[in-house]
């Protein structure tokens, strides 16, 4: 294994860690009320409209998350077999980290639209891979 697939590899552990850690703690939560306002407040005329219509709650936040996560590991797999093994086990993964949150925090409790949230971001994101990989011709 190079030196270059290794650090991608160590890159999308640590990115399965630091959102689990996220959706296992209050900071996240907090951290995207805090980003929520900001656009509320700055280019109100702009921002409101959109702002406005979005659901309360955080199920946003877990696609972003999830998907950035997914984009890491998925670039460390190599081959579509790979892709495919690693979106079931993150799939998995969130389900359980979704399931579990009563345990680490008072703030966060199990919301069936953060399920659905990280699965926006994990499907989106494999579809993204998917389409890109067939286009260019590789496995």
């Amino acid at each position: 294994m190079t030196a270059h697939v290794r650090l991608k590899r160590v890159l999308a552990a640590g990115a399965i860690a630091v959102t689990t850690s996220l959706m296992w703690s209050d900071t996240a939560i907090l951290w995207w009320s805090n980003i929520v306002s900001f656009f509320l407040r700055v280019n109100y005329e702009a921002t409101t409209s959109v702002m406005s219509h979005r659901q309360s709650g955080d199920a946003d936040l877990h696609a972003v998350l999830w998907g950035v996560t997914a984009t890491l590991v998925l670039l460390a797999c190599t081959t579509r077999p790979q892709r495919l093994w690693a979106i079931v086990f993150l799939g998995t993964w969130s389900v359980f980290v979704e399931m579990s949150q009563p345990w680490f925090t008072e703030l966060r409790s199990r919301q069936a639209t953060d399920l659905i949230g990280n699965a926006i971001g994990l499907v989106g994101i494999f579809a993204i891979f998917e389409f890109v990989t067939r286009r260019r011709g590789h496995n």
